[in-house]
């Protein structure tokens, strides 16, 4: 295997896949590797082993790019001006799991997928600007500290709402079963603990763009909480890979993909023959079901401790929650069908921006899902099921992904979307009693967004058939070999 593994990576560091091809990992020996155009460099979760040449991980500053002028300014960095925070332990990780891919291909922040269902926005990277999403916290139980020139990272999620919404430490003093992150106990307040918990991840947010607008004050609701919390400037670390389905579950779990099991939105079980499928219409309500058992989710946390009534709105991993979304369609019917018949026509949904539900499919399905997400969550937090207030409730809300993607971070689309989903958390805040003041509140994403260039197309799978290497190539960067 070592030898097509060295095949494969000369054709991927090559000249010609410079343009399309970052990065080149994999593990050999229980030693991670990762290798671009120019050196590489040895390295397990504590950090560099062996560097030949260049080392293509050593920039990690979280802060570089920041603020949003100086993102633009330095838009499309290459490898040697790039930074890459926590790199060494976030891509580690993966490999501990037996459906790791033999390498994992990242992309240039540049390239587009053209001939794949390219988008003007990408992710998955574990550089800056894909691995950087926002991190808001404010309410109940949180210091007011405004903005402070910090880093978050997604393993440290879980653990922080875990403890506000009250969960009781394991045997081994972690509040989660193999818990990674840490509780962020700067922001915390623990003399004055909130008495619910509710968090909202908007999928496939830039930090940087949200900030701004949020301040320019295009982001009401988004700007109140601003102000009346704490906001980590330097944003909330992905894990790797920065894709949905795999950072939904370490934000809930707090644990790197490579060990709760949700390793890509798509990968391959060698042993099975399994092709796993988790971001999907019509695979996301089974997608906790990879979820290993040896983790836990902050519901079932949550529920170990006996701590209340938990909600999971829109949102896959959702095991251990006393009510979820994804219930409704576990049933073994047909759940795309069902789901398009739930949905609203979009053209309807109040506070939409017409333009684009008309002229974009996935904008469109989007803004349908995410008020149904509202409904189902006002509908949660007014009793309407039957359930008391929530201890704590878990809010997924799409169309950001979907608009930025569709145009880039920096489009009027991906902003139309910031400011539809603005309008529809502002929504939800509205269904809580007026004057609350017991509840934490969180924003959030799964990763960041970055702009691709339109004009950098091509395909690393024709130099590898070229070269006559044999592979699998799941979410457009698992290779599996031979």
């Amino acid at each position: 295997m070592n030898a097509r593994v060295d095949d494969a990576l000369a054709v991927l560091t090559g000249e010609a896949c410079e343009p399309i091809v970052d990065l080149a990992l994999c593990m050999r020996d229980g030693i991670v590797e990762a290798h671009a155009r120019g050196g590489m460099v040895a390295f397990t979760a504590q950090g560099p082993v062996r560097v030949e040449g260049r080392n293509p991980l050593e920039r990690g500053d979280p802060g570089a790019l920041s603020p949003l002028d100086a993102e633009h300014a330095a838009v499309r960095p290459s490898n040697d001006r790039n930074h890459y925070p926590f790199a060494y332990d976030n891509i580690a990780h993966l490999f501990d799991n037996p459906h790791a891919p033999d390498i994992a291909v990242v992309h240039t922040p540049a390239h587009n997928w053209e001939d794949r269902g390219g988008h003007r926005g990408e992710h998955g990277s574990p550089d800056l600007i894909q691995s950087r999403a926002p991190l808001i916290a404010a309410g109940r139980g949180i210091k007011r500290l405004g903005s402070i020139p910090r880093a978050a990272r997604m393993i440290d999620i879980a653990p922080t709402l875990a403890l506000l919404a009250g969960a009781a430490p394991r045997p081994d003093g972690m509040l989660l079963a193999l818990q990674h992150g840490r509780v962020l106990d700067q922001i915390l307040d623990p003399s004055d603990p909130p008495k619910r918990v509710v968090a909202f991840l908007c999928d496939g947010t830039n930090a940087n763009v949200l900030y701004a607008m949020a301040r320019a004050g295009e982001l009401p609701i988004t700007a109140k909480l601003m102000e009346a919390g704490t906001v980590f400037e330097h944003g909330l670390i992905a894990s790797f890979p920065t894709v949905t389905l795999a950072n939904h579950t370490t934000a809930l779990t707090g644990v790197h993909p490579g060990v709760h099991g949700v390793l890509h939105n798509a990968y391959y079980e060698r042993a099975s023959g399994r092709q796993v499928n988790t971001n999907s219409p019509a695979t996301w309500h089974l997608a906790r079901n990879e979820i290993s058992s040896e983790v836990e989710t902050v519901y079932e946390a949550l529920a170990r401790s006996d701590a209340g009534f938990t909600a999971s709105i829109n949102e896959p991993c959702d095991r251990g929650a006393t009510y979820a979304t994804f219930d409704a369609v576990r049933d073994g019917g047909e759940v795309v069908q069902r789901l398009q018949t739930a949905l609203p026509d979009p053209m309807n949904v109040p506070g939409a921006t017409r333009a684009f539900v008309r002229s974009k499919p996935e904008y469109a399905w989007s803004t349908a899902a995410d008020f149904m997400a509202v409904q189902q969550a006002r509908a949660v937090w007014r009793g309407e099921v039957g359930n008391p207030k929530p201890r704590f409730m878990w809010v997924n809300l799409i169309l950001n992904d979907a608009g930025n993607h569709a145009g880039g971070p920096y489009s009027e689309i991906g902003h139309a979307a910031l400011r539809d989903t603005d309008a529809r958390l502002g929504e939800i805040m509205g269904s809580i009693d007026e004057g609350d003041d017991e509840t934490a509140f969180f924003i959030l994403a799964d990763h960041g967004m970055e702009e691709s260039d339109p004009d950098c197309t091509g395909d690393y799978g024709d130099a590898l058939q070229r070269a006559g290497i044999a592979f699998r190539d799941e979410g457009f960067g698992f290779l599996y070999l031979d």
